[in-house]
């Protein structure tokens, strides 16, 4: 009682200086409801809750005491399971708007598309305008688009992050529409759905679209779409088709009050890149433009320079470049406003001498590998990367580069990268996603020992063993641990086995084990939680084990 009596005439400022040092969740589960003058000071901290940090008892404990204070909220989809067996209303039933009465923002990550589609049915929240999803996983495509649109008039703002898979939309009644949306960022399988999405969604202020790959584009079923008078922020990123301008200008001429236009294409027409021809189809409205444009020829390059002269020499750059026999210019503005990107590889390391160019770009995905070297002659130039996906080749020999990577938080790499550079110049790195070879060579690289708050291994074989007990001694503030095998019918027996010894006892709150288990490892994972053998009287957790995969939350 004391201690607690001296805690508490400890100056405001003091306070939050500790606080500083403490896991949001633990600040809330600890110092909620103790007096009246610890609330006010942690009052912020409730408005905004990641439960992917939270222990089950944790959760629980938000759900019935600090539920209509949060504002925001971040939910893994692989814990679902728990969540409805435990409290049914976290399934997102109506009751969801009781616990939650003042939810804003809403972030879902790692979703499967069932899982979210299921979801999404009975998502009614009074107050929720905002829909974030990341990392959405798997099928199941055809409906997710047009059922978030429909099942919430509330909301605003939806918003897809670029790891997410690719959605289809497809509309049988033209007469539908859903004026209250303003914004959407999204992976569109097709180009042609644009027609769909334009009549859809009326009232779009804020537009931006990542489409997948089609041999030919068509723009024709745009002709009786109504413009988008209240857009005037449109990006498109397609490097995977060849655009021509006819088709840009049929985008374009349904946007009259754009403001802000950024292409990120492929083409084979000089006039995208053309100053006084992109004047003309641009709205008056139009204030910044800025593009990233793959440009093949097959003979002269006359066109191309004639265009690109029509640029201040300070607001366009360009580099070329041969890939096997095909001849590529890129062209850019500058300043490079845009900060998201994903690039095949073969293009990434081809144009070298343009990164530098590219400090703002904060989400980068590189599809398909690069040479190790290449990755740091990349990295160097992106001071302000948050999140970057990219697999590797080994290089013969490793340039000696200055990395400066402050605001590098995700770091998901494949195959054998000169890693140490990277990671001694992001300290703020704590999601990292790597493979079971590059894990052995940087268990013992004392960089990591604070950081990683989530750890994924990926292409564990079926004979590996995982040291946990090395895990748990290096990565001290380790919250989620995700294990994955090469093949999914191999056996996780023992992975299971390893886990369960060590992770309760050392605190880690979430284990994900993906791969087959057999019917002997599911008889033994039943017998042991049915008994609680080794589990402390006042321990709270859950378990979900199914065919090809094992999580625990403790």
């Amino acid at each position: 009682m004391n201690r607690c009596s001296a805690f508490e005439i400890l100056p405001d400022e003091i306070l939050l200086n500790i606080y500083e040092y403490l896991h949001h969740i633990d600040i809330v589960y600890s110092f909620f409801n103790l007096n009246t003058r610890l609330n006010r000071i942690i009052n912020e901290f409730c408005d905004n809750f990641n439960l992917n940090t939270a222990t089950y008892k944790q959760f629980k404990y938000i759900l019935s005491n600090i539920g209509s204070n949060i504002r925001s909220m971040v939910i893994n989809g692989n814990w679902l399971s728990f969540l409805a067996n435990e409290i049914h209303s976290v399934k997102f039933d109506s009751n969801l708007s009781l616990i939650f009465p003042n939810l804003h923002t809403l972030t879902l990550e790692y979703f499967t598309g069932e899982q979210l589609c299921t979801y999404l049915e009975k998502l009614q929240t009074p107050k929720l305008v905002k829909l974030n999803i990341k990392c959405l996983l798997e099928q199941r495509q055809d409906e997710i688009l047009e059922q978030i649109l429909s099942r919430n008039q509330q909301l605003k703002f939806i918003r897809f992050d670029q790891d997410s898979i690719f959605l289809s939309l497809r509309i049988t009644n033209t007469t539908l529409f859903y004026g209250n949306i303003q914004e959407l960022i999204v992976n569109l399988i097709d180009h042609e759905m644009l027609a769909d999405l334009f009549t859809l969604l009326p009232n779009l202020c804020r537009l931006h679209i990542n489409t997948g790959q089609s041999p030919f584009v068509s723009t024709e079923n745009l002709a009786n779409i109504s413009p988008l008078a209240h857009l005037n922020d449109f990006k498109l990123c397609s490097i995977g088709m060849s655009w021509g301008f006819e088709e840009i200008t049929d985008i374009l001429c349904k946007m009259p009050s754009l403001q802000k236009l950024t292409l990120l294409l492929s083409t084979t027409d000089h006039r995208l890149v053309n100053k006084k021809n992109l004047s003309v189809i641009l709205p008056s409205s139009t204030i910044q433009i800025n593009f990233f444009i793959l440009y093949y020829f097959s003979e002269s390059s006359g066109d191309l320079d004639a265009s690109l002269d029509t640029w201040p020499l300070r607001q366009i750059s360009s580099t070329r470049f041969t890939i096997r026999s095909d001849r590529y210019a890129l062209a850019h503005t500058v300043p490079f406003n845009i900060n998201s990107m994903i690039l095949p590889s073969i293009i990434a390391e081809n144009i070298l001498p343009v990164w530098k160019y590219m400090g703002s770009v904060k989400n980068l995905i590189v599809d398909r590998t690069l040479p190790s070297n290449n990755i740091l002659m990349i990295v160097q130039h992106l001071h302000g990367i948050q999140a970057l996906t990219i697999e590797a080749t080994a290089s013969q020999s490793i340039q000696s580069v200055v990395l400066h990577l402050p605001h590098l938080k995700w770091l998901k790499i494949t195959g054998p990268c000169e890693l140490f550079p990277i990671l001694k110049a992001a300290p703020n790195l704590n999601d990292l996603s790597i493979d079971f070879d590059g894990f052995n060579r940087l268990i013992n690289n004392d960089l990591l020992e604070t950081r990683i708050v989530r750890l994924e291994i990926h292409r564990l074989r079926g004979n590996e063993k995982i040291d946990f007990d090395l895990i748990i001694k290096k990565f001290t503030n380790l919250r989620h641990l995700v294990l994955s095998t090469t093949n999914s019918t191999d056996t996780i027996d023992s992975l299971i086995t390893q886990a369960l010894e060590r992770c309760r006892e050392e605190g880690l709150i979430y284990l994900c084990i993906k791969g087959s288990l057999s019917q002997y490892g599911s008889r033994t994972i039943r017998g042991r939680f049915a008994d609680h053998s080794y589990l402390a009287q006042n321990d709270s957790f859950r378990i979900d084990h199914r065919e090809k995969r094992v999580h625990l939350w403790l």
